[in-house]
């Protein structure tokens, strides 16, 4: 009677032992739930409003971007940058921007990294349907990695001009305007030529006037004289006309100005394939549960509950881990039509 109650005491003790542990466990499995929560907190670009759209982007370009401003694709500039002083999104950092599009607009993005006096501009960037969009690095010049929700996959460039350093822009206006400053002065100089020219043939025309004039008077007895008088009259007026011709106007020759585009038709990724391996089990006889390493403890168990113990030996496959394999990204080029540049002028439209 003493032997079972003291197994009776036993079981009771090692329940409550348990009960406790798992209690712990809990709270534990709590706390680091709370603490992942926290990790996982995604920081914010512009203002969250009822009219706001949203998506995610990760910055995979190796250095902190520090210049991120948007606008609506239809209007003239762009809003202030986003990235307060100070702040700046750091590699491998995800963000979730908001930002507000005009009915049938699309996307427009300026991005700027650290240490760089260059910005890159995104024109027309679609968002609809779209998963996440990753910023990357290629030849000096930042990429949009899009993904869609369907799966699909395209990597926008940079527009042409947006590449350039604010020196290089500074330095091409200048350069327009000094030409469009010497087509003025040429046009100016060609009017005035012009005008001095109809000067000279009105002057012309007044002597003729005034000798016709001297003829008239001298001849008016005769009717020939003054059929002559007459006569000579047309052929100033049309002297003076020929003199009043416009300059040609410039006609521009439109050329296309195209750029290739790598599109991903499927991302890189890593396979994870499991490595099995035979290994030598301890199971328990009464309820079939591996017990290895833990044979004694939990045959102890079933012996406080009154039920029969025992244990035998199996071979079971066990995962001991996984092997990665490598797949490359496919991709192909495609060459689209960025806007028309006159090869005459340079101007662009």
């Amino acid at each position: 009677m003493k032997t079972k109650q003291i197994l009776t005491a036993g079981a009771i003790a090692l329940s409550m032992i348990l009960t406790g542990c798992s209690s712990t466990s809990t709270d534990t499995k709590d706390t680091k739930t709370t603490e992942v929560a926290k990790k996982k907190e995604v920081k914010t670009l512009g203002q969250k409003t009822k009219d706001s759209k949203s998506l995610k982007f990760t910055n995979n370009t190796g250095k902190k971007i520090t210049v991120f401003e948007t606008k609506s694709s239809s209007e003239e500039s762009f809003s202030d940058n986003l990235l307060e002083n100070g702040d700046a999104v750091k590699n491998k950092e995800e963000r979730t921007l908001y930002y507000i599009v005009k009915e049938n607009d699309k996307l427009d993005v300026k991005i700027g990294l650290e240490n760089q006096d260059k910005t890159f501009v995104f024109k027309d960037v679609d968002t609809t349907d779209t998963k996440k969009v990753d910023v990357s690095l290629k030849d000096d010049k930042v990429n949009l990695d899009v993904t869609k929700k369907d799966g699909s996959t395209a990597t926008l460039t940079p527009s042409e001009d947006s590449v350039k350093t604010e020196e290089e822009k500074k330095d091409e206006s200048e350069v327009k305007q000094e030409e469009k400053k010497e087509e003025t002065a040429k046009a100016d100089s060609s009017n005035k030529s012009n005008t001095s020219e109809s000067k000279k043939d009105n002057t012309a025309s007044t002597t003729n006037t005034s000798s016709n004039k001297n003829n008239t008077s001298s001849s008016k007895p005769s009717n020939s004289g003054s059929n002559n008088s007459s006569s000579s009259k047309p052929s100033n007026n049309s002297g003076s006309s020929s003199n009043n011709s416009k300059p040609a106007e410039h006609t521009h020759n439109w050329v296309a100005v195209t750029e290739t585009r790598t599109v991903v038709d499927q991302p890189a990724y890593d396979e994870q394939i499991p490595q099995y391996q035979d290994v030598e089990r301890m199971i328990c006889n009464q309820c079939g549960a591996d017990i290895s390493g833990n044979a004694v403890a939990h045959n102890d168990q079933h012996l406080s509950n009154y039920e029969p113990g025992g244990y035998h030996s199996e071979v079971r496959q066990m995962l001991i881990g996984y092997q990665t394999v490598h797949h490359d990204a496919v991709t192909h080029t495609e060459t689209v039509t960025t806007g028309y540049r006159c090869s005459t002028c340079g101007a662009t439209k």
